[in-house]
């Protein structure tokens, strides 16, 4: 008679047991929106817009959720689309919109017994489950040019419905909304100066100073800053800093530059170039580079507080007054 092992069979049998459970007591959860893009086009400055989409989901039962407004992925901004929505990277503004976002009701709840349809006006017709708004304060003081942002829905899970039905997966479409604020937008910037500062024997920081000349905010970042010897030739190449600039500020992109031996202070030349995705400036100099380290300032830790030692005493007294009187 054949022997059947035992761990083999109840290894299965478990497994097919959790498969057959998890057929039967989750689902994927699905929320979408239509449309998937509005483009509101020219919003001038002060005005209010009210923004209204569907939200579509396949919950099987009540689902609350929450919009928030969440920045777009860079691809947004910097790919020039005509349809389904005008976007000229050249005359976009990076500036933060998030305080423009305003949401008159939430959460909202998704109720799969209250399902409408609805016939947009390209002629196809959609079942939702609910509308929503946001409103899309345009400041006084915005930038010209074009903007872009979304809207991202956070539902309320609960670990188990009441019809023991529970939430394997969740996917979730944002809404993706577009403006123009009319006027000028320009994205340009200069290199002003460069400075060298030792932080030590064999590491030298070297600052490039550039300037947002544009009338947008930018995102500037120094992808390359060649170190020359006097007759030209590369001794090192470095990368460096981004950071976002208002119209008008001037940053410092840092690079920094470090060898196994220590670097000597002499006259180098330096080359560097920095990008702000529609555009790229260069500029080449020659810096001295310091002998003296700069001692760096590091923030001291606050002191922790101590407990005095009499008013410890005090607590035990009162401890034991309270003990005594209750015996």
């Amino acid at each position: 008679m054949m022997n059947i092992d035992k761990k083999p069979v109840s290894f299965w049998f478990i497994s097919l047991s959790m498969m057959i459970l998890l057929s039967t007591t989750s689902y994927s959860l699905g929320i979408g929106v239509s449309p998937g893009v509005i483009d509101l086009g020219d919003v001038p400055r002060g005005k209010e817009v009210a923004v209204s989409f569907y939200i579509i989901s396949n919950t099987r039962e009540p689902l609350p959720v929450t919009l928030s407004y969440v920045p777009v992925h860079r691809d947004v901004l910097f790919k020039e689309k005509r349809d389904p929505y005008v976007m000229i990277p050249a005359e976009v503004s990076e500036e933060d919109i998030s305080s423009w976002i305003e949401f008159p009701q939430n959460p909202y709840i998704l109720d799969p017994n209250n399902v409408k349809v609805i016939t947009l006006p390209d002629g196809t017709s959609i079942k939702y489950n609910r509308k929503a708004t946001f409103i899309l304060k345009v400041p006084k003081d915005a930038e010209p040019g074009y903007h872009a942002g979304a809207i991202n829905i956070i539902p309320k899970l609960r670990v188990e419905t009441s019809g023991g039905a529970g939430v394997a997966t969740v996917g979730i479409t944002r809404l993706i909304f577009v403006f123009r604020v009319p006027g000028v937008a320009e994205r340009k910037g200069t290199i002003i100066d460069f400075e060298a500062e030792r932080e030590a024997k064999n590491r030298v920081r070297i600052d490039v100073l550039f300037k947002n000349t544009g009338t947008t905010t930018i995102t500037a970042r120094l992808s390359e800053l060649q170190i020359k010897d006097n007759e030209g030739n590369v001794i090192d190449l470095l990368a460096g800093s981004a950071t976002r600039i208002a119209p008008g500020d001037t940053v410092v992109l840092h690079g920094f530059w470090t060898s196994s031996e220590e670097i000597p202070s002499e006259k180098v030349r330096v080359e560097a170039k920095v990008d702000y995705i529609t555009g790229q400036v260069t500029k080449e100099d020659v810096i001295k580079i310091p002998a003296e380290i700069v001692a760096k300032v590091q923030e001291r830790a606050s002191p922790k507080r101590k407990i005095p030692w009499w008013f410890l005493m005090i607590i035990l007294a009162l401890i034991g007054l309270y003990v005594y009187w209750k015996m």
